[in-house]
This record gives C-alpha cells, structure tokens and sequence, in this order.
C-alpha cells in the first residue's frame, strides 16, 4: 500500500494523525500537491475547510482517490452526501487514537468508515417501503436472523444486546458470523445486499 496522504490544516489535529499512523503517512502542504501522486490505491484524509471545501473532495474521490473527509462537526446530511458521491470514509477530525487506528485500518481493508449516527441514517433511507426478501436467512442460525433484522432496523450494537439480552461482544460475534455467511464486510453492505437480495 502507498504512504497515507494527510491534508489537515489543524497542527494539533495533525500531530495526532501523524503520531498515531507511524512513519506510513505523508503530509500535504496544499491540496494541489495531489497531482504527484497517482489516484489509483492512494487513501487521503483530508480536513474539510475553506481550501478543502467539500465540492473538492468530491471531486478528488470521482478522480479515483480514496478520500476520507475529516470534519470538525460531523453532521449526518454532510456524510450521506459525501459518501453518496463516493468518499471512503467520514470522521472527526479530532478523533482518539484509537479510533484513527480503527479508521486507518478499515479504509486500508477496502471498507468504508462511517460514524454510528451516518450509518443508521443511510440504513433508514435505504429501507424505507422496501421489504427485503428472505432468502438472506438460509444459511444464518436463529440468533443470527434476530441480530440481522435489528440491523435492519438501524439499531445500535448495545441496542441489539439489551433487545436480546445478550452483551455487545456477542452481538459482534453474530455480526461476524453473518458478514462470512453472507459475505459482506460492514453493516452497510450487510443492509445493500439484503435490500438487493435476488
């Protein structure tokens, strides 16, 4: 994989991206540096601001670039739309170390990184009037049905735990189970294909 292109304009917010992607990552000056580098497998972060407005991230992700915008105030309107134009992930641009690690290594694994809030509310648009079919069920155990319709209703992890009475770490292992079965690698794929179920 190609060194991580960082475009963050905060220096405390930089640092903390810097630190915590250890030596794999390069940092932008100006946005048009860009053009150095190739689109293809190239991942950049890149903090929404005057200079980096989000029209402009938009248009690097159509390029081919694997853009994840960082805000300083996510908002669910601006994630959806983002991630409708094809961004690869939408964070904090404050977020912990962790959490960047989290985010670092999710869009490096070809998924997208969504927050809880974004991702429940593009589950919600996606099922509206819209009954999936029930073959997805075959090959996944009861349990594993329950875990998934609850999914499908936008429900949180700790939601689903406290619904079936069981911990968060069990809700994650039936949702692993469910991604292999199914083969699928986040909720959000997990909701298209059950939408799109033929």
């Amino acid at each position: 994989m190609k060194p991580l292109l960082l475009y963050i304009k905060d220096k405390n917010a930089l640092e903390n991206w810097v630190s915590t992607c250890s030596g794999e990552c390069l940092t932008l000056n100006n946005l048009d540096e860009i053009v150095d580098f190739p689109a293809q497998d190239q991942l950049i972060f890149i903090q929404i601001d005057d200079t980096a407005p989000t029209d402009e991230i938009i248009r690097l992700a159509k390029q081919g670039y694997g853009v994840v915008a960082l805000s300083n105030t996510p908002n669910d309107a601006e994630g959806i739309k983002l991630f409708q134009n094809g961004i690869r992930g939408y964070a904090n641009t404050f977020a912990a170390k962790q959490r960047i690690e989290q985010i670092v290594a999710t869009v490096k694994a070809d998924s997208v990184w969504l927050g809880p809030s974004i991702m429940q509310a593009i589950c919600q648009s996606l099922m509206v009037n819209q009954e999936p079919k029930d073959e997805w069920k075959d090959p996944l155990t009861e349990r594993e049905i329950e875990t998934t319709e609850l999914v499908l209703q936008s429900k949180s992890n700790r939601e689903i735990a406290e619904q079936l009475g069981i911990t968060e770490r069990t809700v994650k292992a039936h949702l692993r189970n469910v991604f292999e079965k199914l083969e699928v690698t986040d909720r959000l794929s997990l909701v298209l294909k059950i939408k799109n179920w033929p």
